[in-house]
């Protein structure tokens, strides 16, 4: 459901009130703000979700939730740091309170409850699997990656080297879980409007192009052709087993081999494709969407938490879209990865 003109004047009026008296305790306090109360304030000059649908403001607000806690490896969950956190998850969290207070008082019990879901998942069985994978076990001092996965399929992929490599449309499946299911082909970025809006203004010109937005803001998205992709990560991490549905762990200790292995094996089979390697970089759909310079190697930020290190099989120009999961053949591993099972 959109936002009305009626709704928007009168948010706007109560985010300009609210603007002011933060200044007035400001001036009271000798310029001097707490740190939440400098995030209001940045969110009230400029409150970009005003004119977001409900449904919107939902799902972020799952996104940064889930994002603001860990599993630590005594099975407890934890918040995040505050500080030193490159995506400002609590910055996020505070503007959402602000434009919750607006809309309902707060934000509404259903929106906290389905934000809690996945935490409460790691614990359906107990102590999450995590614990037991990963119980006495020191990892490497070096960097490496880990691959989370069901021992069935790790197991032969350490002794052998087989692996299946599936393409990014793969991953836009609802039989997937939550943390699985992604439309890699698709992005969908938000340019705030309610400015314009209050103004009588319902559309934009782009490229010589008139694009209507009515009541809502501006809805940008962005399409991909079809790649393979590979997934890992970067570092051990206690929610992840649970996320993947696995009940293993491959640690890579050489990164780098493992990916030149895997890239070599590729194009081998399909000479002229694009390689591409490294962490995913996770952006802000409404706030830094200009981070997302490499449509095959980032991310929304609802996905942050994974840390995820990708190989990319980029397609030459034209390349048909219709792909399909393949398998293929590195050899063996043992002597730089090792499996850990729950």
């Amino acid at each position: 459901m959109t936002v009305s003109i009626e709704q928007l004047e009168e948010r706007a009026k109560a985010m300009e009130a609210r603007c002011q008296y933060l200044e007035e305790m400001a001036t009271r306090q000798n310029g001097s703000l707490k740190r939440h109360e400098i995030w209001r304030h940045e969110y009230a000059c400029f409150p970009y979700l005003l004119g977001a649908p409900d449904d919107r403001l939902a799902a972020r607000f799952k996104d940064v939730f889930i994002n603001q806690h860990e599993l630590n490896p005594y099975a407890q969950i934890e918040p995040r740091p505050i500080l030193g956190d490159e995506h400002a998850f609590m910055v996020k969290f505070t503007h959402l309170l602000e434009e919750y207070a607006l809309r309902t008082g707060g934000p509404p019990v259903s929106v906290i409850s389905a934000a809690r879901l996945p935490m409460l998942k790691y614990f359906e069985n107990g102590e999450p699997i995590a614990t037991k994978i990963f119980e006495g076990y020191t990892p490497p001092s070096t960097p490496f990656t880990v691959k989370y996965g069901r021992r069935e399929f790790l197991e032969p992929m350490l002794h052998t080297g087989r692996l299946r490599i599936c393409p990014a449309s793969f991953y836009n499946d609802t039989s997937h879980n939550a943390a699985v299911k992604d439309d890699e082909i698709h992005r969908t970025f938000f340019i705030p409007t309610f400015r314009d809006r209050l103004k009588g203004i319902r559309h934009t010109m782009v490229q010589g192009h008139r694009l209507e937005f009515g009541d809502d803001d501006i809805v940008l998205p962005v399409q991909a052709q079809d790649y393979f992709l590979l997934s890992l990560c970067d570092s051990i991490y206690y929610r992840m087993p649970t996320d993947f549905d696995a009940d293993a762990a491959l640690i890579i200790r050489d990164p780098m081999r493992f990916a030149q292995r895997v890239i070599s094996s590729f194009l081998a089979r399909y000479p002229g494709w694009k390689p591409l390697y490294g962490p995913v970089t996770y952006y802000d759909p409404y706030r830094d969407y200009k981070k997302m310079r490499v449509h095959q190697m980032s991310k929304p930020f609802g996905y942050a938490y994974q840390r995820e290190v990708r190989i990319v099989m980029e397609a030459p120009y034209g390349r048909p879209r219709a792909l399909a999961p393949e398998f293929f053949d590195i050899g063996p591993m043992d002597d730089y990865a090792e499996l850990l099972c729950a």
